[in-house]
This record gives structure tokens, sequence and C-alpha cells, in this order.
């Protein structure tokens, strides 16, 4: 009850009271008057009660201070039935103030209940004492009682849409804050997924160095120590065994070059199909093997998540195409679409009949199950090899929630 039109209705109210008990003191006969002293004794208790209801109190004392301030209006419509229908005015402040302070039906119909009954039993008593009956005056005068219950009704109705409203205002800001708060965790727990993934992939690769660069590099020092026992003793034996030592030191120098590439940090300001680009030019002209490149669709909604797994999936397609099919030409195409991307690496090499999944296809595979992805390869002898991969945007939507 601390807004300023409850308060301006406080001040209205309390004025009123006062003013209204000063008029019916005019009326009394004077000092002896019995009627004299029950206005003396009413007008603090109307200021007393006034100040204890729209005080912080507890809603049993404003029930009493109310009930008494009923008590002593009728008791003004007793004692001065020559003023007719004017205690009426009492009442109308009266029950502006109920409908005002109480919000329980049953109490607003007690104390209405109640004020049809004075009402009545006070017509009657003022039209024994004076014989005097004015129905249109009682009207009038009750109905100002109706409109202060309704006028009442209204500004508690008011009031508590206005707490509501300031409770939902408050509830919005913690909800908001709360949001704020979960986008900044969410934003956190995306960086360090990325992160992750990043760490995975440098271990993934460190794993292959060890594998691939490392059996390579064994097999060149047995290959090696074949060629010193065989020099003196069959030249082109010798030279044959050494040229497989320069292969496996090409092949080995290729991957080493691959992973050191896919090490770097991608912090040079290019875009994705930048990277994937240069990329493909980069190992076009290390095998003389030419790559092509083809993007349908918005490259920008390819998640962070996924980029590391499609760049090292194209490394590897593109090494397989030349080391297993010995190809002239590989097509990369990636198309986004709102669902998935589809991913497609196809060269012209030699191709086989029965596919015997190598090291590096069993890796891509594992990568792209990784990420919830479907994984095929098709191959026919002498037309070529091909892999199709589907990714689905399951990343892509959470990054953007994030």
């Amino acid at each position: 009850m601390k807004s300023f039109s409850l308060f301006l209705f406080s001040l209205v109210r309390i004025t009123m009271l006062v003013i209204l008990s000063v008029y019916f003191l005019q009326n009394a006969d004077g000092m002896g008057d019995s009627r004299t002293l029950y206005i003396i004794v009413a007008i603090p208790i109307f200021i007393a009660s006034h100040f204890i209801q729209m005080g912080n109190v507890r809603e049993k004392s404003r029930i009493l201070c109310s009930s008494i301030d009923f008590l002593v209006v009728t008791g003004f419509g007793f004692l001065f039935p020559e003023s007719g229908y004017l205690y009426l005015i009492f009442f109308g402040v009266l029950s502006t103030t109920v409908f005002i302070l109480f919000g329980h039906k049953r109490l607003l119909g007690f104390f209405s209940g109640l004020f049809v009954a004075v009402w009545i039993m006070t017509s009657f008593w003022i039209y024994a004492q004076t014989g005097e009956y004015s129905l249109s005056n009682n009207i009038i005068n009750a109905m100002f009682v109706f409109y202060g219950a309704f006028v009442g009704s209204l500004i508690r109705n008011f009031h508590n849409a206005k707490e509501t409203i300031s409770n939902q205002y408050g509830q919005l800001n913690e909800s908001h804050d709360a949001l704020q708060a979960a986008h900044r965790q969410l934003r956190e727990y995306a960086e360090q997924v990325e992160q992750l993934t990043v760490i995975r992939e440098r271990n993934e690769i460190a794993r292959e160095i060890h594998d691939t660069v490392g059996h390579k590099m064994t097999a060149l020092i047995v290959q090696l120590q074949v060629a010193r026992e065989m020099v003196e003793r069959d030249a082109e034996k010798a030279k044959e065994v050494i040229a497989v030592c320069a292969q496996l030191t090409r092949d080995s120098l290729h991957e080493l070059r691959v992973s050191v590439r896919t090490l770097k940090e991608d912090d040079r300001g290019l875009s994705f199909v930048e990277v994937l680009q240069e990329l493909l030019d980069e190992f076009s002209a290390m095998t003389q093997m030419q790559t092509t490149l083809s993007l349908e669709g918005d490259s920008s909604a390819i998640p962070s998540s996924l980029q590391p797994t499609i760049k090292r999936v194209v490394q590897e397609g593109l090494t397989n195409a030349k080391k297993h099919g010995n190809a002239r030409t590989c097509l990369v195409e990636i198309q986004i679409g709102e669902k998935e991307i589809l991913l497609t690496i196809k060269d012209d090499g030699m191709g086989q009949k029965n596919i015997l999944p190598n090291f590096g296809l069993i890796n891509m595979k594992e990568r792209v199950e990784e990420h919830g992805g479907l994984f095929e390869i098709r191959s026919v002898e002498g037309e070529g090899f091909g892999i199709y991969i589907t990714f689905p945007f399951q990343q892509k939507l959470m990054e953007v929630t994030v």
C-alpha cells in the first residue's frame, strides 16, 4: 500500500471522515448532549483505525478496525435520524476502504450483507423517529455506497495488476540474467569442445605419424642394410633396392608434410574454403595430380567443430587416390543443404573390384562416425575410386544455439 494513488486515497479518506464527523457535531445540542460525546470519541477512533488499516499490519487487525468503523458509522445513523440518510456517506467511504483492503469474496459478502441489514433497520428507525421517508434520497445515498465499493474494487484490481506486472518484470529480468549466464556457459562449452576436437585431431595425427612414417622409416633402414650388402655382390639388385628406398623416402616426406600442414594453426585469416583450396593446390604441386574443389551452398554454415574432420578426410582421400589408385585427377565436392553436408571425393585411378579397406580408409570411417555421419566407398576396376560421406547438421544446430 505504498503507491502514490493509495497514499492519496488514504489522505482523502481520513479528511472526509473528520469533516463528516464535524458536520454531525454541528447538529448536536451542545457539550452536554450524549451525541456530542459520541462524536468526540468517534473522531479519534476513526483516526486511530485509519492509520492502523493503512499501515503494514496483519489482515486480522484490518478486519477488526473495519468492523469498529462499521459499528461507529452505524451509531451515527441511529443517533442522528433528523440528518436523514447522510450517514450513508460514511458507509460509502467505508465500502471503498473495505473493497481496497480485502480480496476475499466471503469477507466482502459478509460486510455487504451486514450493510444491507443495517441500511434497512436504520431506514425503519429514521421513519419511526421523524415520520418521513424519501425513497429517492434513500436510493441516491445508497448508490454512493455501491459506487464506493465499485471504485474500491477497481483500485484494488489496479494495484494487484501493478504488483503482478512488477513481479513478472522482476522474474523476466532474472530469467534474462539466467539466460545470459547459460549462454556464456554454452559458449565456453563450445570453445572447450572445439579445443578438445583440435587436440584429438593432433593426437590422431601424431599416432598416424608414428604408425605410417615410423613404419616406412623402419622399412627404409632395412632396405638400406640390404642395399649395402648387395652393392658388392649384385649391383643391379642394389639399384632396385635403392629405388625402393627412394620411394619410401618420398612417401615418408609426403606423410610428414601432410601431417605438419594439419598441425599448423589456422590463424592466418583464411576461410575454411580457402584452406581446403590451398590444401588441394599444394597436394597437386607435390604429386602432379590435378585436383578440383566444387562447393555448393553456404560454407559458413559448416560447424567449426566439423571443419578439422572434413579437412583431414580430404587429405586422406587425396593421399589414397594418388598412392593406391595412381590417379591423375581428383574431384572434391561439398554440398551444403538444410539438414546435411555431403562430401564426395572421386578420382580416375585404377579402382578395385574387391575393396579391402586400408588403414587410411578405416581411420576416415572412424572420424566420420564420431560426428554421426555415414561413410561409403564405391569403386569399379579401371574406372576410379569414390568416397561418399554424409554429415548431419546436429553440430550446426548446437553451435547456432550457443
